[in-house]
């Protein structure tokens, strides 16, 4: 199936008014924010909703329930139920599949019928950042279309106070006269650091669920809202982690104290280690203790000749 990547929405777009857009669309990025919000205004587009409208009684939309965040193929069987009725104002139906790669083998299963045959006027627009965890027959009857990241960078008080703070742990490191003089206090810093990061990423994601529940006009029910949380709370973990590994660079480039080679060879590792423990905490490690091994790691990395 063709894929887009650049100026989606305006493709996209065209083709639903050449009447030639694909009925089964899989929008996929490394932001569900960004991929969420394309998805919805294409949406709109179809169902002719008002821009500032978020629901319509012919948009079905499915979301992960519960603390492991998965779409049951009880779920999945009620959206199917809605998608197979004629349309509430005699128009074109469209079903959201909010993370889709949370669907459970049976969900995915019982999905792909409606996926092959669908609905007449029914449009199946699949949500994820993992395009790669859902089955290749689903990837494969869907037109794939990547969402590209436009975040600005993260302003908050506090994660200016903790990047300073991690800088001068890492000056500090490649600072082997100052190392040699007190050996410990990196190491209790590295748990400080895991721990005020920690704390910072559950205050921003608190913020973030409270303020989506309070945009939301249907509402979920306690495992669907606990899924939300998940979800939001991961959003803005990957954020954080991702400016960090951009800080990282910055600080060591700026450094400038061992050879550009041995700097270069340190700062590669650092950035594998932060990426292998962002994937840790994918399949539910616990944040502290993935950034305690980071930062770990990063003590040896940075300390070694």
């Amino acid at each position: 199936m063709a894929k887009f990547s650049s100026d989606p929405n305006e493709k996209l777009l065209q083709r639903l008014k050449d009447g030639t857009l694909h009925h089964a669309i899989l929008f996929h990025g490394h932001d569900l924010e960004s991929v969420e919000r394309d998805a919805l205004s294409l949406a709109k587009q179809i169902l002719h909703m008002n821009e500032e409208a978020s629901e319509h009684p012919d948009l079905f939309r499915v979301r992960p329930a519960g603390k492991t965040r998965i779409i049951s193929i009880d779920k999945t069987r009620e959206l199917i139920a809605e998608l197979n009725r004629t349309s509430n104002q005699g128009g074109a139906k469209v079903g959201l599949l909010h993370e889709s790669d949370r669907m459970k083998m049976e969900a995915s299963n019982a999905f792909l019928k409606t996926l092959e045959e669908p609905p007449h006027e029914t449009f199946l627009f699949l949500l994820t950042t993992r395009p790669y965890s859902m089955l290749p027959t689903i990837r494969s009857r869907c037109l794939q279309v990547r969402i590209a990241t436009n975040k600005d960078p993260i302003y908050d008080k506090d994660w200016d106070e903790w990047v300073a703070k991690y800088g001068d742990w890492i000056h500090l490191m490649l600072d082997r006269k100052r190392m040699m003089q007190d050996r410990t206090a990196p190491v209790f810093a590295a748990y400080g650091l895991a721990e005020r990061l920690t704390s910072l990423i559950r205050r921003r994601a608190d913020e973030k669920f409270k303020a989506a529940i309070k945009e939301l006009t249907v509402k979920l029910d306690d495992k669907e809202k606990d899924a939300l949380e998940s979800g939001i709370r991961r959003g803005i973990r990957s954020g954080f982690l991702t400016e960090l590994a951009l800080k990282t660079r910055e600080i060591v480039i700026r450094d400038g104290t061992q050879p550009t080679e041995k700097i270069s060879l340190k700062l590669a590792r650092a950035i594998t280690s932060l990426e292998k423990n962002k994937g840790l905490m994918e399949v539910n490690l616990k944040e502290e203790a993935a950034l305690e091994n980071f930062l770990l790691f990063s003590l040896r990395n940075w300390t070694a000749k």
